[in-house]
């Protein structure tokens, strides 16, 4: 990802804008209430409170980049990191309302709110364990759901307490009083953070050793501090304790998976470059012919990409043309493509016929016979004879060609569509044919071209590309590529490119006899 969209730009200052209010306002509140007023311990845990807030605000902008730059997917963590700082913020209210009885009201709702953070915290502990481990099976799905259901009963339950004060109570004088009982409001959060450890346990060999500490560490490390301030009445250290281990989290896992990433990184550059250079790159592509020109163009939605388009020398009077979109993105698409790309090169450069319907199918048979990862790839096939202008063509399930006629506009030519290659076996594939005078122009492309999608998700579409392409007609074609892109581009603005974008236009001169013939 090299941008982040604008709407979460404005959510990313609209958080830290509040980071910084809320922190502001504990700030101002100590100094207005007064350090004489206040209990050495109440201090103690109003600074420690503020110092994991204060954490909180640079973990979360840590995590946007973070996200900006490799596109982890954090979003359990950066949940994380937000309520555990409701979490520290409604603590260090709690010690400066405690004990002013015009403020009882404030410490009850305070205090709620404080209550819910720990189940909600145990919640996303369990989400975020999950999906860093990559876990989808049926059993985790519906133990998910047992945890979802468990946290709103946790929530209910802390709702309850504002008319029962099963867990407390804040008496007349504003004096906040544990009951004995408040230990069932840690129960779910217990119960969800011993499940995830379970099921750290259990897939330990997805982690190395110091990631498993990290998760064991995030577990007990609160309770433990829990036992050490129980010794010392008032002290509460439990927030930023969480905090820390949050801090922990983000730095010891991420770190590694970025590690990992850098790995996977350097072997999509490497396939990337590769694919560069599989498509053909330099033009004009055939300098010494005069017949016609060319120029085509490839840009991934990701590192690597699932279109591919090709063209070549089938014999001195033939010239073959391909472009062609693999479903799915990424490596699996990538290595699909290549083989696509051959299979359909060594079949046009052997077929006798130059019948491109005939291509497809024998293609189509080939990619069927062991394709186990389901992939299929739309095509469109020409075969131009030079010396004539002919052009025989086949469609299997891609985007319909544009045509220019000399002297006119870019039109669609609807013809017959055939399903894509490797979707089932015994398909027969119908060639067309056309003619193409001198200074026709023939324009093929993918999907990802009319389907450009801006953020307010609206498609470039069929007709403003025509029209666009209409605009630069008579200009040379690499100009008419660079302006359309330029276009697409302008349109899209900022929102993401969901889909690789692939195009080829060719122009035919034709030959002296087909000057003559016309």
């Amino acid at each position: 990802m090299g941008f982040v969209s604008k709407r979460r730009k404005k959510k990313v200052v609209f958080v830290s804008i509040m980071f910084m209010v809320l922190i502001s306002a504990i700030v101002y509140a100590l100094m207005k209430r007064g350090l004489d007023e206040l209990k050495h311990v109440y201090i103690i845990n109003i600074s420690a409170d503020i110092a994991g807030m204060l954490m909180a605000f640079v973990l979360y902008n840590s995590c946007i980049v973070d996200v900006q730059k490799s596109g982890k997917n954090l979003k359990f963590l950066l949940l994380l990191i937000n309520v555990a700082f409701i979490g520290l913020f409604s603590d260090s209210i709690a010690w400066l309302v405690d004990g002013i009885p015009a403020l009882r009201w404030l410490n009850i709702l305070d205090n709620t709110v404080y209550y819910i953070c720990a189940p909600v915290e145990a919640c996303l502990f369990w989400l975020y364990t999950t999906s860093y481990l990559g876990l989808s099976d049926k059993i985790v799905t519906r133990f998910t759901y047992v945890v979802q259901i468990g946290l709103i009963i946790s929530i209910l339950f802390c709702v309850i307490n504002l008319f029962t004060g099963f867990y407390f109570v804040v008496g007349p004088d504003g004096i906040y009083h544990r009951n004995p009982k408040y230990i069932f409001s840690m129960v779910y959060a217990f119960f969800t953070i011993i499940s995830s450890l379970v099921i750290v346990t259990y897939e330990r060999k997805r982690l190395e050793r110091y990631q498993l500490i990290v998760f064991y560490v995030y577990a007990f490390a609160p309770f433990l501090v829990g036992i050490l301030t129980a010794l010392v009445y008032g002290l509460s250290l439990g927030a930023l304790i969480i905090m820390l281990d949050i801090l922990l989290i983000y730095c010891v896992l991420n770190v590694s998976q970025g590690r990992e990433k850098a790995v996977a990184d350097r072997e999509l550059d490497l396939a990337a470059r590769i694919q560069e250079n599989v498509l053909p790159r330099i033009f004009p592509p055939f300098p010494e012919r005069d017949e016609f020109d060319l120029y085509a163009s490839m840009t991934p939605a990701r590192e690597v990409g699932g279109d591919f388009y090709d063209f070549f020398m089938i014999d001195e009077d033939h010239l073959g043309l391909v472009i062609a979109d693999v479903s799915g993105k990424g490596i699996p698409a990538a290595l699909f493509m290549m083989i696509t790309k051959a299979l359909l090169k060594n079949q046009t450069m052997y077929s006798k016929s130059h019948d491109p319907g005939r291509i497809l199918t024998k293609t189509n048979e080939q990619l069927c016979e062991n394709n186990k990862v389901e992939l299929f790839v739309t095509t469109w096939i020409g075969i131009l004879t030079i010396s004539t202008g002919e052009l025989r063509y086949a469609n299997a399930g891609h985007e319909y060609p544009a045509v220019r006629r000399a002297g006119e506009s870019f039109e669609i030519i609807k013809e017959k569509h055939s399903p894509p290659l490797a979707t089932f076996e015994g398909l027969k594939f119908f060639t067309g044919s056309t003619v193409l005078n001198p200074g026709d122009m023939l324009f093929i492309y993918t999907d990802g071209v009319a389907e450009a999608t801006n953020e307010e998700k609206e498609m470039f579409g069929i007709d403003r590309m025509l029209s666009t392409l209409n605009e630069k007609a008579d200009e040379e074609l690499k100009a008419i590529d660079t302006h359309l892109r330029d276009k697409i581009s302008e349109f899209v603005g900022e929102a993401p490119q969901f889909d690789d974008i692939t195009m080829l236009c060719l122009k035919y001169f034709g030959t002296d006899s087909s000057l003559e013939n016309k």
